[in-house]
């Protein structure tokens, strides 16, 4: 299996797993953290790992703003470890970790969706 493959399958693990741990939080919350965070961290690796191949400057830019949500999902799981507190004036409670989650769900979808777009272009 080639280091590229490796990479692909490390991220789609990695994004099941969050999916899984965002979708059990609510039944199992004390697993669900443990597989959230794994996941992250899986697809956090795979992501940023993951070479530019493109030398088109949108490509290149889609796949930035791909890491940055990958970032912004590691927020996500360090907000859903910690125990309920005040950080910069604003009180973080055990559902707080949704909101950088779903900045990245935003950023995601919009980034799958227009690669997707692009590579169908390109092939034509």
């Amino acid at each position: 299996m080639g280091w590229r493959k490796t990479l692909t399958m490390l991220t789609l693990v990695g994004e099941t797993m969050v999916l899984i741990g965002a979708v059990i939080w609510s039944w199992l919350p004390d697993l669900a953290v443990y597989v959230f965070v794994g996941g992250t961290c899986l697809f956090l690796a795979g992501r940023m790992l993951n070479p530019v191949q493109s030398d088109d400057i949108t490509i290149r830019r889609l796949q930035t703003q791909q890491k940055v949500g990958a970032l912004i999902l590691l927020l996500a799981a360090i907000t859903m470890v910690i125990t309920p507190t005040w950080f910069l004036g604003y009180y973080l409670t055990k559902s707080a970790w949704l909101i950088p989650f779903l900045v990245f769900v935003i950023i995601e979808v919009y980034t799958t969706f227009r690669l997707s777009s692009l590579n169908n272009n390109q092939q034509k």
